[in-house]
């Protein structure tokens, strides 16, 4: 409805190649991502460390079959005889011709992987012996997707749905989207899983004003709260506490609140140990401020039978409900006067839909016009954008083959 926003409207994900039925899911953050995450990931492989491990498994085949060459051999060596060798190495280790056993080749790869001194290049290793030797016959990514793919069996055991719910135009008038079920769910069944983002002081939501700062820059003038981010409305927490819990599951953003016709309740996450540490439950919100990752997960859980199609709710509180009803009460649009943002220019009716009216337009009518240029700074003194739209420019870190193969004009 009007005055709701998100950057991320109606956006979807698509596969960029076939995906085999087992198979985690992964998108591309670009390598700085982990690059500046050493801390946390503990030195996470980049594609130049497959390669150089790739090679070192290639050395490393070739002391499991007792091949010798010095250096002096590797300096006269053709091209050719390179290329012959190395296919007879492969041959070799098909053939498992290998001057070590089995109990030697654990022990052997045990201490090449517990080595001291981590790097990249040995975290890109595999983790057992044999399949290094799979690794060396093949390369080590395509070892690592197989490992990854769980069976079906193995998924209906340990997994959870995050297909029982789609997005859609909710039932409830101007509530925007809701979130309907796709199958039968039956009472006391899961909705959906809620991994969550602790966010350990909520007054990082808050929005305050500026003034000048004693360098004559901008900054922000912590005694005038203007307002709260839009994150707030989604996430779990208690007055008391300073502690947030945003859940960021595929689609549970969607419920919506009924305070007597709701057909699902929240409840702390069963049978999911490898995300859901119970003992951060009894934990302070000192302990995991030191936690930068997710370790906490709630669960939508069906109060009834849910039918395919039925729109899911839950019960946010009747402190939540008042507050609503005081909010529809009370509220009014803003007036000329205090659209401080664009002054009075878009609080007047105008053929542009891009230009909005009475302080408001749609984000959808700016998005479809993709003629005109974006406007610059200057240009936005005097024509500015409606303060209910915010701009974002979306960049793909390490995607450079469509600038590369772009028209010259």
């Amino acid at each position: 409805g009007a005055g709701g926003s998100t950057p991320w409207f109606n956006r979807t994900s698509v596969a960029a190649r076939d995906i085999v039925e087992g198979s985690e899911l992964f998108v591309d953050y670009g390598q700085s991502w982990f690059l500046t995450r050493d801390g946390v990931f503990e030195l996470v492989p980049v594609q130049e460390s497959y390669e150089k491990a790739q090679a070192f498994l290639g050395e490393y085949a070739k002391l499991l079959l007792g091949v010798e060459r010095t250096v002096e051999d590797e300096e006269e060596e053709k091209e050719e005889e390179e290329v012959e060798q190395n296919y007879n190495i492969l041959d070799l280790l098909e053939q498992d011709k290998l001057i070590l056993g089995e109990e030697a080749q654990s022990d052997l790869w045990e201490l090449i992987k517990t080595f001291p001194y981590p790097t990249r290049e040995r975290q890109a290793l595999p983790d057992t012996a044999k399949d290094a030797i799979r690794a060396a016959l093949g390369d080590i990514m395509t070892v690592e997707e197989e490992n990854s793919i769980r069976d079906m069996e193995y998924l209906k055991e340990h997994g959870k749905c995050v297909d029982n719910i789609v997005p859609g135009t909710s039932t409830i008038p101007h509530a925007g989207r809701g979130a309907f079920a796709t199958r039968f769910i039956p009472k006391g069944g899961l909705v959906s899983p809620v991994p969550l983002v602790h966010i350990t002081d909520k007054t990082t939501t808050y929005m305050y004003d500026e003034m000048i700062g004693p360098h004559g820059n901008l900054v922000r003038n912590t005694s005038e709260i203007v307002g709260k981010q839009i994150i707030l409305n989604y996430c779990f927490g208690h007055p008391n506490s300073t502690l947030l819990l945003f859940p960021y599951s595929s689609n549970v953003a969607y419920v919506n609140h009924h305070l007597t016709e709701y057909n699902a309740e929240i409840r702390w996450a069963t049978d999911f140990d490898f995300f859901h540490k119970q003992e951060w439950l009894d934990k302070s919100v000192d302990f995991l401020e030191k936690e930068w990752t997710a370790g906490l997960a709630l669960e939508f859980i069906a109060t009834r039978d849910i039918q395919p199609g039925e729109e899911v709710f839950i019960n946010y509180g009747e402190e939540w409900q008042r507050a609503w009803d005081a909010h529809v009460e009370n509220w009014i649009p803003p007036s000329k006067d205090s659209d401080f943002n664009n002054l009075t220019l878009f609080t007047d009716v105008v053929e542009d839909k891009t230009r909005g009216r009475a302080g408001y337009a749609r984000a959808e009518d700016l998005n479809d016009d993709v003629e005109s240029p974006i406007r610059t700074v200057t240009e936005q003194k005097t024509i500015p954008y409606p303060f209910s739209v915010e701009m974002i420019c979306q960049v793909k870190i390490g995607h450079m083959e469509p600038y590369y193969s772009a028209p010259i004009t």
